[in-house]
């Protein structure tokens, strides 16, 4: 059975269609986060040791979705993005997020954007953010792509090297395929939580100097 479905993953890995899977999921992330773009590109990644598909189309596809993804929902930050900021009802983890990411945004300008693209769940959030709060769309633009091609790149190298090391066992280089995303989502996760918690602890600090005032 596992024979069976490596056969059907090698021959969908040499189809020119995964270029465009890679594509539309990435792009989708962009957008919707629950799309599995970093295990795609990973498992891509990591058939493209052994020559399909090829590692520097599998790059510029993940980047390309990634960043045409971002711009969709940058444009609709733009156009709606207060509104929909306004439905999110206050107390929750959305709205946490995104009260964190306009700080962000404040402090540390565009880098974010950048930086951002790497926080998987977060990235949709900030994009529509950064479109709401008025980021002009020409930075966004250079921030995203040079976001997007680090992204494709890190991914698709992560799982190339994963590849050639269990280049001898597919089932095994699809596990730590598999445990890498979990990792990058956990510590994502881990990250996000940290912050949060650090500014509870600036806002609430901020609180205690205005009541002895």
């Amino acid at each position: 059975m596992n024979d069976q479905l490596l056969d059907l993953a090698r021959d969908v890995m040499g189809s020119p269609l995964v270029y465009l899977v890679v594509f539309a999921v990435a792009g989708l992330d962009g957008v919707l986060p629950i799309f599995p773009s970093e295990v795609v590109l990973l498992v891509s990644g990591g058939f493209a040791a052994t020559g399909r598909p090829n590692i520097g189309l599998l790059i510029l596809a993940a980047s390309a979705g990634a960043a045409v993804g971002d711009h969709v929902s940058y444009r609709i930050g733009r156009h709606a993005g207060r509104p929909l900021l306004r439905k999110i009802p206050v107390g929750t983890k959305r709205h946490r997020a995104v009260g964190w990411i306009m700080s962000v945004l404040e402090r540390r300008g565009p880098v974010f954007i950048v930086i951002g693209r790497f926080l998987p769940g977060m990235r949709s959030i900030m994009t529509l953010t950064a479109g709401a709060v008025g980021v002009p769309p020409r930075t966004f633009t250079a921030f995203d792509i040079i976001g997007a091609v680090l992204w494709g790149i890190s991914g698709a190298l992560l799982g190339y090297f994963g590849g050639n090391t269990f280049q001898d066992s597919p089932l095994a280089g699809f596990s730590f395929a598999l445990v890498l995303v979990t990792i990058i989502v956990v510590l994502g996760e881990v990250g996000r939580r940290l912050q949060a918690s650090g500014t509870r602890t600036a806002r609430s600090a901020k609180c205690t100097q205005g009541q002895r005032r």
